[in-house]
């Protein structure tokens, strides 16, 4: 690969990092926000028993976004700090080269198809 292509995931990865930041910033407020403030009722005992579940739901999906967002994030610096040292594009594993298109498809991927294959069966 070269530079010319390096530098057009870098960029693709830097603006999806800037993404990231922002949701998990947005996400993170709204996670602040009190139970009350969810239910817009002055204290439990005002709402109904549904509106709570709904609330604990509520706030688990959050919390389940926020961990896939941080997932996400890890990645992504991840794959910069390959750009960095100047092994972006090659398997963490075995260091050939990852495919094209799994790159284009997911640019901060690590591992080539096969050995991403060999991990996925080892689960």
């Amino acid at each position: 690969m070269d530079e010319r292509e390096i530098e057009k995931f870098k960029d693709w990865l830097l603006k999806e990092k800037d993404r990231l930041e922002s949701e998990l910033k947005y996400l993170e407020s709204t996670m602040e926000q009190s139970e009350s403030e969810w239910t817009g009722e002055l204290n439990k005992y005002d709402n109904h028993p549904g509106d709570f579940g709904f609330a604990t739901s509520f706030r688990e999906d959050e919390l389940s976004l926020s961990r896939n967002v941080r997932d996400l994030l890890e990645r992504v610096n991840a794959a910069l700090k390959r750009v960095d040292e100047g092994t972006y594009g090659l398997c963490v594993v075995c260091g050939r080269p990852i495919e094209r298109e799994r790159l284009e498809a997911l640019p901060y991927v690590d591992l080539c198809i096969e050995d991403k294959k060999k991990e996925e069966r080892s689960w």
